[in-house]
């Protein structure tokens, strides 16, 4: 006798196809106590004036009132910032969305994408989440960018992904480098500055020059509101408008738009936080270079990309120890050109300090 299908198969096989495949995105959250210098949140900011602009963003509220529509009170306070039209300005729960409105606006299953790698993994997963086949585009062995390479992938694509600086190898492309590949490529160029506020230079000309060209940025890392999710995209008005008709109005919460205004008006707080930052990766930098078995790569980042080179150790291993040790880092191993690289975020001078003594104990004591 036949048996009937459970529920949960029912649910499965009513799933999209290429879902069967893919698996959800697993978030590391290290355990109480531990340092956490794995995920490039900003510690330097002040806990407690990231507090206080938080409280004064919900007492300036009505929290029984709908949130400006597609972000606008966000929106219009970036487009002073920068000095673009507020119509160049698009607003979402962190940078990250406008990934995934990006593949709902350009895509559909069977497209093909182009992703330059080793980088951020979220472009690949929301990609086999739509159904996207991914093209990888690798940097050089150096890290450093090839137009010409990435132009060539991109026949035929839909989107292509650039993450200058790039998570993680912390590499900050050039902008004539940038401006060769959105002139070459013949689709929407997604330029992700989630860490450009810590370079030297920015790519948001080429989002306002070129109409295949978008700059996604976020206020996570600069100004220490990873928990309050709120980024931005900047391009010009008829990128935007496509993404418009995939995004929800009321996406943005009331408290993220006022906060957005807030630090806004108080950048000059923010830059000092910048500068400390900068500040405490030429340290770590510095620490890290001398000690044996570890190379670590320059960085335009809020974090420093190391690999392991001394015999016996891996990147796993060093990154198990550390924890050991009650510091987490970020093993990138496993992704193209980074045999034994962990991925190590910039924090406080105390915690820079700690991790460096740790890492001095493993790497000797191996």
């Amino acid at each position: 006798m036949r048996r009937s299908k459970t529920r949960a198969q029912l649910i499965e096989e009513l799933a999209k196809p290429w879902l069967r495949s893919v698996e959800a995105y697993e978030a590391y959250e290290a355990p109480p106590g531990v340092l956490e210098l794995d995920s490039n949140e900003n510690f330097v900011v002040d806990e407690g004036w990231a507090r206080s602009l938080l409280l004064r963003a919900a007492g300036g509220v009505d929290p029984r009132r709908y949130p400006p529509p597609y972000g606008r009170e966000a929106a219009e306070a970036i487009s002073r910032h920068l000095g673009v039209d507020v119509d160049e300005v698009a607003v979402s729960n962190g940078s990250d969305e406008f990934v995934d409105l990006a593949f709902k606006a350009f895509t559909q299953p069977g497209d093909e994408v182009v992703v330059v790698e080793p980088t951020f993994e979220l472009y690949g997963l929301v990609a086999r989440a739509a159904g996207v086949r991914v093209r990888a585009a690798l940097v050089e062995e150096d890290f450093s960018l090839s137009p010409r390479r990435v132009v060539e992938a991109s026949r035929g694509a839909k989107l292509v992904f650039v993450c200058s600086p790039n998570n993680p190898t912390g590499r900050h492309y050039g902008l004539s480098e940038l401006r060769e590949l959105v002139e070459g490529c013949r689709c929407l160029v997604v330029l992700d500055e989630a860490y450009v506020d810590f370079a030297d230079h920015d790519a948001l000309k080429l989002a306002l020059d070129y109409e295949n060209a978008l700059v996604l940025r976020s206020f996570s890392k600069v100004a220490g509101l990873a928990g309050l999710r709120l980024g931005y995209a900047v391009g010009r008005a008829e990128v935007l408008r496509v993404l418009k008709r995939v995004d929800l109005p009321f996406r943005v919460n009331s408290v993220a738009q006022r906060a957005a205004s807030l630090l806004l008006e108080e950048w000059g707080v923010v830059r000092r936080f910048i500068e400390e930052v900068k500040a405490e990766r030429a340290w770590l930098l510095e620490r890290l270079s001398a000690l044996p078995g570890v190379k670590p790569y320059p960085s335009q980042a809020n974090f420093v990309l190391a690999r392991v080179v001394k015999r016996g150790l891996t990147s796993g291993s060093v990154r198990s120890a550390l924890l050991a040790r009650g510091i987490a880092v970020r093993d990138r191993g496993h992704l193209p050109l980074l045999e034994n690289c962990l991925r190590i975020t910039v924090g406080p001078r105390e915690a820079n300090e700690r991790l460096v003594e740790a890492l001095r104990e493993v790497v000797e004591g191996a």
